[in-house]
C-alpha cells in the first residue's frame, strides 16, 4: 500500500482510505507512517496542476466563441480532463456541455469520452458509485468507436474505482486489460502505470513477492522509455515493499535513489515526500540525527512553499527523531505542531497528530499523557472508521437493495412482456387468418372481373386504335395537302417577285436611256435618278418583306433552327438560304435578290462554309430538311 503514496494524485481519498488502512497496517507506527505519507503525496501534485491551468486560460476564451460542433466537443473534453483533479465543478461543466452537444450531433466519440471523464471526476469528488456509474455507461460508445487508447484508459480508470472501494480481484483484472490495449497502442507508459497499480494493489493484500515483481516490470519499462519520474515512483514502491518485508537498509538504499532522481528534476515536493521517507526509515533503523537531517530538510521545502498540511505532517516526524535523542525541545515542537494541527480541521491529520504525541510520551516514560492521546487517537480514528463503515455500508445496502429492485423489475418486465407478445402474436395470427380468407375472396371476384373487363378493353383498344390510325393518316394528308398548297402558293409569290424584277429592271433601263438623252435639263436628270433610286430600294424591300411574312407563316422555325446551326450569318446569306430552301435556282435567286449570278454563287460559297457542307450539291438539300 505504501508504494501507491508516491503515486496515486488523489487529493479526496483520504476518508475512504482510512477505511482500508486498518486492515493494512500491523502497528501504530506504521499506520502513522502510511498517513503521512499518503498526506505529503497529495500535496505534491495540486501546485503543477495549478501551474498548467494558466496554460488553458486562452483555450477557456475560445470555447466561449465556438458554434456547437466536433471541435468544439474536443476542446470542452480536454479542458474536463485538465481540471478533473482539482476544480471538480468546472471540470463537470464542461464535460455536460460536451456530452449535451455530442447526443445532439450524434458524436460517439464524444458521448463516450465525456461519460468517461465524468466518473473520473466523481472519482476524485470520492463519490465512488456514481464514478462507477458513469464510467459504467462510457464502456459501450468507447467500445463502439474502437478506438484502444480510450478503452485502454477507461480500464485503467474503472480499475482505480474499483480499488478504492475495495474490489482488489477485479481491479487487478481491470489493470490487466489496461495493459494488453496499451500494448496495441505503444503506449509504455500507460504500461508502467497499470504495473506499478497492479503491485500496489497486491502489496495492499500482503503479497508482497507478487507486489516486487510488478514494481520491477514497471521500472524496466520507464527505464525503457527514459520516463524519470515512472522510474522514481517504481524505485519508492520497491523501497516500500522492502520496508513491509523488514529490510530497512535495503528499502533506504531505493528511497535515496527515488530523491537523487527527483531532485536531478527539482520536484520539489516528490523530493521532500522521499525526504519523509527516508526520515520515517532512520528512526525505525535508530539512526535519529540523520533522520532529523532529512525531514529538517523536508520542512524548509514545505515552508518555502507555505504548505501547512506538509509542515504539520513533517514536523511530527521531526519531534518524534529530535525526541529519541533527548533532545527536549522535540517535546515543544510536537506541542507547537497540534495547535496548528487543530487550526488546520482535518480530522485525518489531527489523528496523526495525537498518535505521534502518544508515541512520544511513552518514549519519555510520561504513560499518562501517552495514555491521553492514545485515547483522542483511537477516538477520532473509530469515528472515522465507523463513518466510513456506515457509509461504506449504506452503499452497499442501497446497491443491493438497487439490484434486486432491478433484477425484481426486469423479471415483472419481462414476464409482462412475454405475456404481451404472447396474446398480440395471437391476435395477429387470428388477423392475419381472417385477411387472407378476405384476400382471397376478393382477388377470386377481382379476378373474375378483371378478366371480363380486360377481354372488354382488348375490343375497344382495337377499334380505337384503327380509328386513331385512320384520323392521322388523314390528319397526315391533310397538312400534306396545306404544306404543299403553301409551298405552291410561295413559289407563285417568288415567281411574280421575278416578273416584278424584271419589269422594274426594264422600266429602270429605260428611265437611264432616257436620262442620258436628257442630260441638256439638270433638274431632270435629278428626277429621273430619285425615280430609279426608288425603284430600287422601296419597291425591292416592299416585294422582299412581302415574301417574306409568307416564308415565315409557311416556315416559322427555319430561320431560328438556321441560327442554332450558325449563329454568325449574315442577312444576305439568311435571304439566299430561304430561297435555296424553295430549291430556287441560282438564276431565279439573283433575279429576285436583284443581284448576279455571280454574287449569288460567292453567297452560297459562304453558307456552304459556314453550315460545314463539303459539296454545293448538298446544300440544298440540307437547307429543305431543316
Amino acid at each position: 500500500m505504501i508504494g501507491a503514496i508516491f503515486y496515486i494524485c488523489d487529493t479526496k481519498l483520504i476518508k475512504s482510505c482510512t477505511s482500508v488502512m486498518k486492515k493494512l497496517t500491523k502497528g501504530k507506527q506504521y499506520l502513522t507512517f502510511f498517513i503521512a505519507l499518503l498526506m505529503i503525496n497529495i500535496l505534491s501534485f495540486t501546485p503543477a496542476v495549478i501551474h498548467a491551468a494558466d496554460d488553458f486560460a486562452e483555450l477557456e476564451k475560445k470555447v466561449m466563441e465556438m458554434g456547437d460542433d466536433t471541435a468544439k466537443v474536443n476542446l470542452l473534453l480536454k479542458l474536463g480532463e485538465h481540471f478533473c483533479s482539482f476544480d471538480n465543478d468546472k471540470a463537470l461543466m464542461y464535460l455536460q456541455e460536451a456530452y449535451t452537444i455530442s447526443l445532439a450531433k450524434d458524436y460517439t466519440e464524444g458521448i463516450g469520452k465525456s461519460l468517461m471523464w465524468q466518473g473520473r471526476v466523481y472519482y476524485y469528488k470520492s463519490n465512488f458509485s456514481l464514478a462507477g456509474k458513469y464510467l459504467g455507461k462510457a464502456k459501450k460508445p468507447l467500445e463502439k468507436t474502437g478506438d484502444a487508447e480510450a478503452l485502454s484508459f477507461w480500464y485503467m480508470a474503472k480499475a482505480f474505482n474499483l480499488r478504492t472501494t475495495g474490489d482488489y480481484v477485479h481491479a487487478i483484472e481491470m489493470f490487466t486489460k489496461s495493459i494488453e490495449l496499451s500494448k496495441q497502442t505503444g503506449n509504455k507508459k500507460r504500461m508502467s502505470t497499470c504495473y506499478l497499480e497492479i503491485g500496489v494493489t497486491l502489496l495492499d493484500r500482503g503479497d508482497v513477492d507478487k507486489a516486487m515483481e510488478y514494481f520491477h516490470e514497471a521500472l524496466a519499462i520507464s527505464k525503457e522509455t527514459d520516463n524519470k519520474v515512472g522510474i522514481a515512483n517504481a524505485l519508492t514502491s520497491i523501497a516500500s515493499a522492502y520496508k513491509s518485508k523488514g529490510s530497512l537498509d535495503t528499502s533506504l538504499a531505493y528511497y535515496r535513489q527515488a530523491l537523487k532522481i527527483r531532485s536531478e528534476l527539482k520536484m520539489d515536493r516528490h523530493i521532500a515526500s522521499s525526504e519523509i521517507a527516508i526520515g520515517e526509515t532512520l528512526i525505525e533503523m535508530g539512526r535519529y540525527a540523520e533522520a532529523e537531517q532529512s525531514l529538517k530538510h523536508a520542512l524548509s521545502i514545505f515552508k518555502k512553499l507555505d504548505e501547512k498540511t506538509g509542515i504539520v505532517l513533517t514536523n511530527m516526524t521531526l519531534a518524534d527523531a529530535m525526541n529519541r535523542q533527548g533532545k527536549p525541545e522535540g517535546v515543544e515542537l510536537a506541542g507547537r505542531t497540534l495547535q496548528m494541527a487543530k487550526e488546520i480541521d482535518n480530522p485525518n491529520l489531527l489523528s496523526y497528530v495525537y498518535s505521534k504525541l502518544s508515541t512520544i510520551y511513552a518514549f519519555n516514560h510520561d504513560y499518562q499523557k501517552a495514555f491521553v492521546y492514545q485515547n483522542k487517537y483511537e477516538l477520532i480514528k473509530d469515528s472515522l472508521f465507523t463513518s466510513e463503515k456506515e457509509r461504506m455500508l449504506a452503499e452497499v445496502e442501497a446497491k443491493f437493495q438497487s439490484e434486486k429492485k432491478d433484477r425484481d423489475i426486469a423479471l415483472l418486465k419481462e414476464k409482462t412482456i412475454v405475456e404481451r407478445n404472447r396474446n398480440i402474436m395471437l391476435i395477429v395470427l387470428l388477423v392475419v387468418f381472417l385477411f387472407v380468407i378476405f384476400l382471397l375472396i376478393v382477388m377470386f371476384r377481382y379476378k373474375s372481373t378483371a378478366f371480363k373487363r380486360q377481354q372488354q378493353l382488348l375490343e375497344q383498344e382495337k377499334i380505337i386504335h384503327s380509328q386513331e390510325n385512320e384520323i392521322a393518316k388523314k390528319e397526315k394528308q391533310l397538312l400534306q395537302e396545306q404544306l404543299e398548297s403553301k409551298n405552291r402558293e410561295l413559289a407563285s409569290k417568288a415567281l411574280e417577285m421575278i416578273r416584278m424584277n424584271e419589269t422594274i429592271s426594264e422600266i429602270i433601263e429605260k428611265l437611264e436611256g432616257f436620262n442620258s438623252s436628257a442630260n441638256t435639263n439638270p433638274e431632270m436628270v435629278k428626277s429621273i435618278k430619285e425615280i430609279i433610286h426608288d425603284l430600287e430600294t422601296h419597291t425591292k424591300q416592299n416585294i422582299w418583306n412581302e415574301f417574306d411574312k409568307i416564308f415565315k407563316n409557311i416556315h416559322s422555325e427555319f430561320y431560328a433552327r438556321l441560327f442554332e446551326i450558325c449563329p454568325d450569318l449574315t442577312s444576305t446569306e439568311i435571304k439566299t438560304a430561304a430561297l435555296l430552301k424553295l430549291n430556287l435556282t441560282t438564276k431565279e435567286i439573283a433575279a429576285i435578290a436583284f443581284r448576279s449570278e455571280g454574287g449569288i454563287k460567292t453567297t452560297r460559297y459562304r453558307l456552304r462554309k459556314k453550315l460545314g457542307l463539303s459539296g454545293d450539291d448538298k446544300l440544298v438539300p440540307f437547307l429543305m430538311q431543316i
